[in-house]
């Protein structure tokens, strides 16, 4: 797809980092991701990502306390996350509509299908914990990691962990970084490797 003018103009900050450029802000705007999230990381990722081009589409899940930041108002919490995003994803950028991916951002715990990316955004109890895989990364390996980790965190810690998994998934949509791995983030921003729980077959 061409960049129309207007989109040369609204992501030229991205466009001109050299990793992106102008074909990896058409894959950017070429991707989709279905989000399940009712919290600070969920939405803060999917604010950002929107911003970025990349169309996100929610589920009825109702939001949670939390929720409330970027996207969502005080007045929101407790509505189906399909409707907040119906009523704001125009306002911050319409390029994030319609949906048209098949990529997953979830807070933890979820169900994962569908083909890659897939983002998964957790906690262990003193971090929060991001596992992600591309379209080429082993389902087993990411289920297996992704099954030691509980819900992700909420305040600022949980809105710092939303803004980098949602670097991370524009990283594997333009084909950047490796296609599995997980990362810690903890107070006071600081980021950490985890390690990846492989499973029988990659062992």
């Amino acid at each position: 797809m061409a960049l129309r003018e207007e989109q040369i103009l609204r992501y030229s900050r991205q466009i001109l980092l050299r990793e992106v450029g102008g074909r990896g802000q058409e894959n950017l705007l070429a991707g989709g991701v279905r989000l399940k999230a009712a919290g600070a990381a969920g939405l803060t990722a999917a604010a950002y990502v929107a911003a970025g081009g990349t169309a996100v589409e929610s589920g009825p899940e109702p939001l949670g306390p939390g929720a409330e930041g970027f996207l969502v108002q005080a007045g929101e919490v407790g509505r189906p996350g399909s409707e907040v995003l119906e009523r704001v994803l125009p306002e911050l950028n319409a390029d994030a509509l319609p949906a048209r991916g098949t990529g997953r951002l979830a807070e933890l715990p979820a169900a994962w299908d569908g083909e890659g990316p897939w983002v998964a955004l957790g906690g262990d109890g003193t971090r929060g914990a991001i596992v992600f895989r591309g379209a080429d990364g082993c389902v087993e390996c990411f289920e297996a990691t992704t099954a030691a980790l509980g819900a992700p965190p909420s305040g600022a810690l949980g809105v710092g962990l939303g803004a980098l998994g949602a670097l991370i998934l524009q990283r594997l949509l333009i084909g950047l970084g490796p296609v599995l791995g997980a990362c810690g983030w903890e107070a006071p921003g600081l980021l950490t490797d985890l390690t990846v729980r492989r499973c029988g077959r990659c062992g």
